[in-house]
């Protein structure tokens, strides 16, 4: 566990040592991402056939994002009646080696039954839409699900809502009945409608619970999570990179040199344009270091209530200095300055006298600057008979420092009066005895309950 945790700790360090070059040293790291892609490419490394043949070209919703034959996802379901087994749709694999993903485009109108083919065959529970049916005017998917009281025949499947749920503002929860050939199974749909194509959300807030929630839907049996945006490379990518690291989290597989550098290298090698600008590989480091971050505030609690958040906005990535550590009290409740600890005389019987002072020579109003000599500007007072008797004289005939003369003309016991070591008597200010009180009423604005 420990050495997990060194591992996540090692991750946010590297960030916060990057300090300002941040921003020059990803756009360096997605600029030799994007170098490697177009190499593999021209090398032959990442072959296109499948995707580039004549009848399977018009399944490709963009012409220059084509799976790579590696790692296609080739359909069987369906083919004795003539349907091909052509998607536009690639595997990725998770942290076990496994196939976690399916990286696939928003499906068209001809390609719907090759979708619900995809999702049917491989036992998809989970779809995770990162797009809005139409972005700027321009269609980015085709609607694959029912709305209410409207089912969809898509060839000889039939989909029927059976619920949709806000989860927050950014995503939706629809939960789907998917019947084929009298079989019918629950498939949930998660979309994020405010992500901007070719952009990113303005916090990853949403985007982590939008993940969190799509693998508590997962369970714990088979299946791989569909994720597709409108081409299924850029915000799918994203998506996919952030489950990844969080299954490392859970897992704790972290490896010493974790580096997203390698996860956005490798998920590349699997999906065509997998995390597609550079702004979203920014968005990607800004959100694993939040996860990260969070991950040590859960662990332990101590850093939990004394740690800022690792990054404050999508376009910085510095993390934020942690506050210095505040030692727990005995009762292991942290206090701070807006709790106070237990008072030293019941509440009702204890109040605080201002001390006003006087503003030193040559300074104005506002501009006092305090002094490490300074005594406190409150005293606290309580009632007489609540003091323990005081020494009024010492031998040599003075009165102690601090002390206040005991008053003769006292009105008695429930007069307050000051107690507090050494307080300030010069000056311009005060230390009056203040009388209890009368009436349901609340004390002047100059007290203050402490």
């Amino acid at each position: 566990m420990n050495r997990h945790l060194d591992s996540v700790r090692s991750f946010l360090e590297q960030l916060e040592a990057r300090d300002r070059r941040e921003g020059a040293i990803l756009a360096r790291e997605f600029s030799d991402i994007k170098a490697r892609s177009v190499a593999w490419k021209t090398e032959g490394v990442c072959s296109t056939k499948a995707g580039s043949r004549l009848g399977n070209t018009r399944k490709n919703r963009y012409k220059d994002v084509v799976p790579y034959d590696e790692t296609r996802v080739i359909l069987s379901l369906l083919r004795e009646e003539g349907h091909g087994d052509y998607i536009n749709a690639n595997f990725i694999r998770g942290t076990d080696g496994s196939q976690a993903y399916i990286a696939t485009q928003g499906p068209l109108p001809h390609t719907l039954v090759d979708f619900w083919r995809l999702v049917w065959e491989f036992g998809v529970k989970v779809i995770l839409m990162a797009c809005q049916e139409t972005e700027n005017g321009r269609k980015k998917c085709e609607r694959y699900w029912a709305r209410e009281q409207e089912p969809l025949q898509t060839g000889p499947f039939c989909i029927t809502l059976m619920k949709e749920t806000p989860v927050n503002a950014d995503v939706i929860l629809r939960t789907l009945q998917v019947t084929f050939q009298k079989e019918s199974r629950s498939v949930h749909q998660l979309q994020y409608v405010s992500w901007p194509d070719h952009g990113v959300p303005s916090s990853p807030d949403n985007i982590l619970i939008t993940v969190e929630e799509a693998r508590r839907l997962q369970g714990v049996g088979p299946g791989p999570l569909c994720v597709h945006c409108s081409a299924g490379c850029g915000r799918t990518g994203v998506l996919c990179a952030v489950d990844y690291a969080r299954q490392l989290l859970l897992t704790q597989t972290i490896p010493p040199n974790f580096s997203l550098f390698e996860v956005v290298l490798e998920m590349r090698k699997q999906r065509p344009a997998a995390v597609q600008t550079e702004e979203q590989y920014r968005f990607l480091y800004h959100t694993v270091a939040q996860l990260f971050s969070r991950t040590l505030q859960n662990t332990s609690p101590h850093l939990k209530e004394n740690c800022a958040p690792i990054c404050k906005d999508t376009s910085s990535l510095r993390t934020s200095p942690a506050l210095p550590a505040v030692a727990r009290p005995p009762g292991g409740v942290l206090r701070s300055i807006s709790v106070p600890g237990p008072p030293t005389f019941p509440m009702a019987d204890t109040y605080a006298v201002v001390q006003k002072r006087g503003a030193p020579a040559g300074t104005g109003l506002g501009t006092r600057a305090p002094s490490s000599t300074d005594t406190p500007i409150y005293s606290q007072v309580a009632p007489r008979v609540q003091r323990p008797k005081a020494q009024t004289e010492d031998a040599s005939g003075t009165t102690p420092l601090g002390r206040v003369p005991a008053d003769q003309n006292s009105p008695g016991p429930d007069a307050y009066e000051e107690v507090t070591e050494g307080a300030q008597t010069g000056g311009l200010g005060f230390n009056l005895r203040i009388g209890r009180p009368k009436g349901p009423r609340d004390p002047p604005a100059e007290w203050t309950r402490v």
